[in-house]
């Protein structure tokens, strides 16, 4: 059980991992799979696997094939009444 999980956790860091390479931020992979940030943090560092496993496989891989990119930040000139977005 133990071998099947870091399996798991193997595969879903390898696909952030080139997600990043990429130029994704943790943040927008987070916000893009609809999971907490400190959630993929976590499976980035190997301390958790998804529950969900082939559903979250199948979202990174969604988000591997994207051309386009998010931002890293956006910013919008002073004065127009919106905030920073991340």
């Amino acid at each position: 059980m133990v071998e099947y999980q870091q399996v798991n956790n193997d595969e879903v860091q390898a696909k952030l991992t080139e997600l990043q390479q990429k130029g994704w931020t943790l943040a927008n992979i987070a916000r893009e799979i609809g999971q907490a940030v400190r959630t993929v943090e976590s499976w980035n560092q190997g301390k958790r696997s998804p529950a969900n496993l082939q559903s979250v496989l199948a979202s990174l891989d969604g988000l591997l094939k994207r051309k386009r990119i998010p931002k890293r930040k956006q910013y919008v000139k002073a004065g127009q009444g919106r905030e920073v977005k991340d």
